[in-house]
């Protein structure tokens, strides 16, 4: 079971900020397990970052295929919270949970803001009445409708339960319900080039959109596309942009693709770029994968300066154009919004010379 490292800095500062609007809180039924545990532990971490020094863990148990709190003690409260989460509804969220837990144990659910650095912010909770809420029996489910304003739509929220108990037993938690979507992904990559140095070596560099809970990347290679070989490890600093270099000329056609490496074992691919080990080609251009959905990446002769790329309806109207980077050897362009249809991508070399090819979006 992961523990935040934060944890006993927010104990010790006690940032904890609280929205502005109240939260109201109803029974619901419409809840539908979202994260079952049957597996591993869904990324949930205990003790919360919000809880008490003094609280319990609970641990994630295999046989049991849920979050069980067995410290044997009398009278403790115990902590679990979650990854982050995209909040999709728009005010509103309905959560739910199985519990199996002593007579009399209590709890409280807060819905907190899904940043990993202060300030954090109190959203939602069903504390603005009493702050505890009684469990109706020693075994059973529980969905509750939580209506606050604070809750907007595509947000990074977390939950945190909070269990209060005063007999002797153990704790299950099971079968999280949540109107939520996944949490983001580790990395976001924006684009990945590969471009010739000054001193004739090849450069790889990788943009980050984001990079949450990110170690780092590992820069592979391949001869075919398909089996790849790590070539370096370079390590997430927060930085925008990455880069390594590659020794040695090129003798065929080799393959790049950069491998990001979460916290937590979680890995994300950029798209596969291929650069080309014959130089001496001239006039090379294609594009793929075509058919193409979000993104396609064209791969052309290293660029010169004041190169552009764009795209065109096929009446010859220009719907976006991209400078592209000189000495690089491919450009991802975006047509997340673009329709569904056939269009014409336009390589411009500066020097006067143009090539065309057709795209189809799907």
């Amino acid at each position: 079971m992961k523990t935040f490292l934060l944890a006993a800095i927010m104990i010790a500062t006690g940032i904890v900020g609280y929205a502005q609007n109240p939260t109201t809180v109803t029974p619901a039924n419409n809840c539908v397990t979202f994260r079952n545990f049957n597996s591993f532990d869904e990324d949930f971490s205990s003790p919360s970052i919000y809880s008490d020094a003094n609280d319990v863990s609970f641990f994630w148990s295999g046989p049991a295929g849920a979050e069980v709190e067995s410290s044997g003690l009398t009278v403790r409260t115990a902590s679990l919270i979650s990854p982050a989460y995209i909040q999709s509804p728009a005010g509103h969220i309905t959560v739910g949970f199985f519990y199996a837990m002593p007579a009399g144990t209590e709890y409280r659910l807060r819905i907190i803001s899904g940043t990993t650095s202060p300030p954090l912010e109190i959203i939602a909770t069903t504390a603005n009445g009493p702050v505890w809420t009684p469990l109706p029996s020693t075994v059973g489910n529980i969905c509750i409708l939580l209506n606050d304003a604070d809750l907007t739509f595509g947000r990074e929220v977390r939950l945190e339960f909070t269990f209060r108990a005063i007999l002797p037993g153990n704790m299950l938690f099971d079968n999280l319900a949540a109107t939520v979507a996944g949490g983001p992904l580790p990395v976001t990559f924006e684009g990945f080039v590969a471009r010739k140095n000054t001193d004739g070596r090849l450069n790889l560099l990788w943009d980050v959109g984001t990079e949450v809970n990110v170690k780092g990347y590992y820069v592979e290679s391949s001869t075919n596309g398909v089996d790849f070989t790590n070539l370096g490890y370079v390590t997430a600093t927060g930085k925008d942009i990455y880069s390594m270099d590659h020794d040695g000329k090129l003798m065929q056609n080799t393959f790049f693709r950069v491998k990001s490496v979460d916290f937590d074992g979680k890995t994300k691919y950029t798209p596969i770029i291929r650069v080309n080990g014959n130089e001496t080609l001239g006039g090379y251009i294609q594009m793929y994968p075509m058919p193409a959905k979000n993104q396609v990446t064209v791969q052309h002769d290293p660029a010169m300066e004041n190169t552009i790329i764009s795209i065109l309806s096929p009446e010859g109207k220009i719907l976006q154009s991209k400078v592209v980077v000189p000495g690089s050897y491919q450009t991802q362009l975006n047509i997340e919004r673009l329709a569904a249809g056939l269009y014409i991508v336009r390589y411009a070399d500066g020097k006067g010379d143009l090539k065309t090819l057709k795209l189809v979006k799907n």
